[in-house]
């Protein structure tokens, strides 16, 4: 590794001058350069650079309050680089590339697009439209919610003091940055960050004059991840009771930007498929494709827009796989028959019934013996049951038939808010497996018990029958899913440490239940602890959603790190 002076400087830089404030476009590419080999007072000579290529270095982050004006074009590709805002201070960036860096998250991606404010170009693909939507629509609507929270809970102190204004913030923020939810669980890393930085200004703006203060991007607008995968990882296998063995087999990379500009942009919905009975769906912007068998090329297909707001979730009937159950950010709930296909194979679609509800539907389900007669539906505001049943009512438009509430709610304060429930699962034809954002535990709960109670009739609420309360992780990381294998009594939940806990779920004894003493997982998998080469090991990722095939042969999980973790199930002799 070279030192870099201004003798290099001049001799890596172009055009050929013998002043640094001269060079336009720089190379130091490929010079294992950490990030205390940069000296700023030097490179804030160079003030007409406008490219420079970093790439091929050990960069963990850029030293802070580096200005460069004329700065476009930046090229930071395999490095390893962990601290984006440290980027901030180039604001002229119009180009940046960030392929190759391994802890570069999708909330990374989009903190650039905010803290960059020209920022068009980024790792090949034009962000103009994702970083537009973030820095004014998104960011509007957290505001919303910021407001809110101030609004329900918090004042301006009397007298206005240093002191008291500081405990204020510092209360305000942690409030707003775990009340605050909005947009997909894959950037919650980047929402709580940009819900600090707005809480903060909210607070700033209510006692400075109007005219003094500006929001950052505000006074913008007035002026004008391949991540690689690790070439070496660790096979661990470890046993359960009834002595199965589950190893690792895969971590799969995904491209951070393919994902943020098509999948988890908080103004789109996400690409998904889904078959069931020949058919297939996939939502983008509010609307939904589907497949259905051809004569000639064994395919139909149709689109249709399903809303004006992205969609949150998708559930086929899986007893009749015509009927097809749409989530949006609008607060509704659609049943759909897309069976129609009439005799030159034109796709048809109906509209069957529209429920509402108080908050952004998370998770849907149908009971398996009753799939046409009632729905589930779980969201920041608790879950809720309507009844689905066709030809009951002439109406189109279902409300909530009930609330079923949990124990835990009884706990709930200004710091903690259970309503949020962000798992939703059958075990059974009757058994339920549900969690609350920030309970560190998961239901299990009797349906049909639970159904046959009156509601209250005010709040047309029932509490849910619990049969058995199962340790989970304790953190306060929202949106990670639960999912259940019926086939086998398993139960799969991934925390934010990079395990998954899973339970063996037999016999329930009935009125066993006693709140406070969970039952312990049958098994935790820990984090295989992959390693990078000069790096040591990776860091536990969030695990947002698992899925297991109905034998259980194979468990999936999905991070917020652009990794996904394939776990193969092995007899032990």
């Amino acid at each position: 590794m070279e030192n870099v002076t201004e003798k290099l400087l001049l001799e890596k830089g172009s055009p050929k001058t013998n002043k640094l404030e001269q060079i336009k476009t720089l190379n130091l590419s490929k010079m294992a350069l950490k990030h205390g080999d940069l000296p700023v007072k030097l490179l804030s000579r160079l003030q007409s650079l406008e490219r420079w290529d970093l790439s091929g270095n050990r960069l963990q982050e850029l030293p802070k309050n580096l200005k460069l004006p004329a700065l476009r074009y930046l090229d930071l590709t395999n490095n390893q680089m962990e601290d984006v805002t440290t980027l901030e201070s180039l604001s002229s960036l119009e180009e940046l590339k960030m392929d190759d860096n391994f802890y570069i998250t999708i909330s990374d991606s989009y903190k650039l697009m905010v803290l960059l404010p020209k920022l068009r170009i980024y790792n090949n693909k034009d962000v103009s439209t994702t970083a537009s939507h973030l820095r004014y629509v998104f960011s509007d609507n957290l505001r919303t919610r910021i407001v809110t929270v101030w609004e329900r809970s918090f004042s301006l102190p009397d007298p206005i003091t240093a002191g008291k204004m500081s405990d204020l913030e510092k209360n305000f923020v942690n409030a707003a940055r775990h009340q605050v939810k909005f947009g997909p669980s894959s950037v919650s890393d980047f929402t709580k960050w940009r819900v600090e930085i707005l809480a903060k200004e909210h607070l700033r703006s209510l006692t400075q004059p109007k005219e003094d203060f500006i929001p950052k991007e505000s006074a913008e607008a007035t002026k004008t991840c391949v991540i690689s995968s690790p070439s070496k990882r660790k096979q661990t296998k470890l046993v359960t009771d009834d002595k199965i063995i589950l190893t690792p087999r895969k971590k799969l990379r995904v491209n951070p930007l393919e994902s943020s500009a098509a999948e988890d942009s908080p103004r789109k919905s996400r690409r998904v498929s889904l078959r069931t009975d020949g058919a297939v769906s996939t939502p983008t912007r509010g609307q939904a494709r589907t497949e259905t068998p051809r004569k000639r090329n064994n395919v139909a297909y149709g689109e249709f827009r399903a809303s004006r707001k992205a969609l949150s979730v998708l559930c086929f009937n899986h007893n009749q796989g015509n009927f097809f159950f749409t989530g949006s950010y609008d607060n509704k709930i659609i049943m759909w028959d897309i069976g129609g296909v009439d005799s030159s194979y034109n796709f048809k679609v109906v509209q069957l019934l529209v429920m509402e509800v108080s908050a952004t539907p998370l998770h849907i389900c149908l009971p398996p013996t009753s799939p046409g007669s009632h729905l589930l539906t779980a969201s920041d505001d608790g879950l809720h049951c309507f009844n689905t049943q066709l030809g009951t009512s002439s109406s189109t438009k279902r409300s909530n038939e009930m609330e079923i509430t949990f124990p835990i709610y009884e706990e709930e304060d200004k710091e903690h808010d259970y309503h949020t429930i962000d798992g939703l699962s059958f075990l059974t034809d009757d058994i339920i497996a549900s969690k609350s954002h920030m309970h560190c535990s998961i239901y299990l709960w009797s349906w049909s018990r639970t159904r046959s109670q009156r509601p209250n009739k005010e709040s047309r609420s029932v509490c849910a029958v619990v049969l058995a309360e199962l340790q989970w992780a304790s953190t306060n990381i929202p949106y990670l899913a639960l999912n259940t294998c019926p086939g086998r009594a398993y139960i799969a939940c991934g925390d934010d440490k990079g395990r998954i806990w899973t339970y063996h779920v037999t016999n329930l004894p009935k009125n066993s239940f006693q709140i406070g003493k969970p039952i312990p997982p049958t098994q935790v998998l820990e984090w295989p602890s992959p390693t990078r080469k000069g790096l040591g090991l990776t860091e536990g990722p969030s695990i947002n959603s698992v899925a297991m095939d109905p034998e259980l042969r194979y468990l999936v999980a999905l991070t917020d790190k652009n990794m996904v973790i394939v776990w193969r199930r092995e007899e032990s002799s």
